[in-house]
Parts: structure tokens; C-alpha cells; sequence
């Protein structure tokens, strides 16, 4: 059910509980965006590169309530632009937070997060942090996510780029509880990426990592839901 909301593109969306389509949505996005749903399946917020921000400068990242309002605090987000560099987490602890986590592919380098509080505002929501930088590096545009093992925590999936002129094999994952974010694993696995440009898909049950890259690389990963290799 969580995912059952879409917003995306210029104004649309897709609700999966009825199948209807709709276009209430204030997103104007060429490239990312993200969306969550309570457990009932019912919009909480979206988040999406803002194109009144012109392409290349920071903070143009912005998060929406479920009025289609900008969330308290949901403005003047780093990163945005391009295609797969959002992505929405339900902290662990089960308080009503949420993780927004989003990178830097030609600007703002690094993976970033901002905190949700949808305690606040009469269940509308305000964003309580944002901007924390946890890697300053380039991003490949690919950020994913998983459930892990457990049923709980959550792993946050990301590489690191080169383009243009360097490639490297490097996965990093970060493990999300209650606790907070920690335990950062870098893998070097299968074939040396080069481009900017990707995809990274999980499947259903989380045992497979599938990626694809601009430069027509397909793989497909094993992967272990309770280790994050």
C-alpha cells in the first residue's frame, strides 16, 4: 500500500487503489520525483525537482503534503534534475517519521537526507532537517532501496561516479533502524561503470539487485536481504 500513490510529470498521477488517474499533483517535473502512502494506501507527501530552479543550480528539490501544498520547511532542498535521485524511507520506529534521501549526479555531489515529522501540522507534515550530508562524492543516477531481512530496517542503495573519464565497480549501502542511518559497506562488484546515467531496481522479494546503465549494461545481482552483500 505504500506505494500505491504516484505523482509525477507535469501535474500527474496515478492512484492504484482505484486504478483512476489523476492530474491534482503541483509536481512540474521533468526527472525526479517520489511518493508515499499511509499503510491504508491514502497520499502522505511527494517530494520532486522544482523546474522554476533552472537546471544546475542547488537546492531545487521540494516536498509536498497531501493538499498538494509545499510541506512546512519542504523547500530549498539540494539536488534534483535528472531521473532517480529520490527516494522516501519509513523510519524503523514506526513514530510516523520519514527518511527523504537524495544525491548529487551534476551538482551538490553526495547522498544527502531530510527528516519528515508527519506528527506535525495536523498530519500534514514538516520537514524537521534537511541538507545532512552523509558522502560528498558523485552519484551515479540510481538511488534505490530495499527492505531488509528483518521485515523493519530498510537498506539504502547507491554508487558512486566517475563520469566522465573514470569508471569503478563500487555499490554503497547504508542500513536504516531505529537507531538511525549507519553501517556503510562499499562492494566492488561486476562490470566497471562509466556513465552518469542508470537504474537500480530491486525485485519484489528483495533477492534480486537489477542495474542498468546508459552505456547498455545490464546485470543482475544476488542479493542478501539481511546482510546487504
Amino acid at each position: 500500500y505504500r506505494g500505491n500513490i504516484w505523482c509525477f510529470g507535469d501535474s500527474a498521477g496515478i492512484d492504484f487503489n482505484s486504478g483512476a488517474i489523476s492530474s491534482n499533483s503541483i509536481v512540474r517535473s521533468r526527472g525526479s520525483c517520489t511518493s508515499i502512502a499511509d499503510t491504508a494506501g491514502q497520499l502522505l507527501f511527494y517530494a520532486a525537482y522544482d523546474t522554476t530552479v533552472l537546471l544546475g543550480q542547488s537546492r531545487s528539490t521540494k516536498v509536498y503534503n497531501k493538499l498538494n501544498q509545499i510541506m512546512a520547511n519542504g523547500d530549498s532542498m539540494k539536488c534534483g534534475g535528472w531521473y532517480h535521485e529520490h527516494i522516501i524511507i519509513p523510519d524503523p520506529t514506526g513514530n510516523k517519521l520519514y527518511y527523504l534521501f537524495y544525491i548529487g549526479v551534476t551538482f551538490d555531489f553526495g547522498i544527502y537526507y531530510a527528516q519528515i515529522d508527519m506528527n506535525q501540522n495536523g498530519g500534514l507534515g514538516s520537514v524537521i532537517q534537511k541538507n545532512i550530508q552523509l558522502q560528498s562524492f558523485k552519484q551515479v543516477d540510481c538511488l534505490s532501496a530495499v527492505k531488509h531481512g528483518n521485515g523493519r530496517d530498510w537498506w539504502v542503495v547507491f554508487r558512486k561516479s566517475q563520469f566522465p573519464g573514470g569508471s569503478n565497480s563500487d555499490f554503497y549501502s547504508y542500513l536504516i533502524t531505529p537507531s538511525g542511518i549507519s553501517n556503510v559497506a562499499v562492494q566492488s562488484v561486476g562490470s566497471l561503470n562509466a556513465t552518469g546515467l542508470a537504474k537500480l531496481s530491486f525485485s519484489p522479494d528483495g533477492t534480486k539487485m537489477l542495474f542498468t546503465n546508459y552505456g547498455d549494461l545490464i546485470e543482475v545481482y544476488d542479493f542478501d536481504r539481511c546482510s546487504g552483500i
